[in-house]
């Protein structure tokens, strides 16, 4: 059971009662809210096809600097200015209309895009997109369907910061020297452009009590 909450209405319902049939899911939330975790599973109930907006991000060399206080000019990977999104859009578009197209390949310990590898989509399969920022970016898919759910995914700050921690070292390869900068830069994020996100969502899906990544 996941709480799911819409405007003055919190129930308690599964993935398959809450979320009505839709062409695309946009799942948008904080940094280790629980996105993949839940797009995962609703791909399996709904047979869907899940995209991460992760793979769009810009290599370290074209991503923009920002002056911050505490560390100085540093790469700001939490702006919604650090990914591809024209990519993002364009192979949206071919999986609609051929069913086919080519996805990015992103490695985080490098920092860059390593390569591209074909994706396939089922006349009858929808598009679940997770990431910091697909709400936001909603209006560059209403181009293609009108059938578009977007679901904002919370949990307590303390737990995304403990899952960010266990992620970014253990799966992404993170120096842990590290990770107090990048919970500095991630907090930056969440304030100015993630969570401004949440009032536009058809659903609020907090995951306190479940293990997502």
């Amino acid at each position: 059971m996941i709480t799911v909450q819409q405007p003055d209405q919190p129930t308690d319902v599964s993935i398959t009662e809450a979320l009505p049939t839709a062409r695309i899911y946009l799942v948008a939330g904080p940094a280790a809210s629980g996105k993949t975790t839940f797009s995962t599973r609703l791909a399996e109930e709904r047979d869907g096809l899940v995209l991460s907006m992760d793979d769009y991000y810009v290599d370290e060399t074209t991503v923009a600097l920002e002056y911050d206080e505490e560390y100085g000019l540093a790469p700001q990977w939490e702006s919604p200015d650090a990914y591809d999104i024209e990519l993002l859009q364009r192979n949206i578009g071919e999986l609609l209309r051929y069913g086919t197209t080519e996805l990015p390949v992103y490695s985080f310990a490098e920092n860059r895009r390593v390569g591209y590898q074909t994706c396939t989509l089922q006349p009858e399969q929808s598009i679940i997109i997770e990431g910091l920022y697909t709400v936001r970016y909603c209006q560059l898919f209403e181009s293609y369907t009108d059938a578009i759910v977007k679901v904002f995914i919370i949990a307590d700050e303390a737990i995304r910061r403990a899952r960010s921690a266990i992620r970014d070292v253990q799966e992404r390869g993170k120096p842990l020297a590290e990770l107090a900068k990048r919970l500095h830069f991630v907090e930056i994020g969440e304030r100015r452009w993630v969570l401004e996100q949440a009032p536009h969502a058809d659903y609020i899906i907090e995951t306190n009590q479940y293990d997502p990544r």
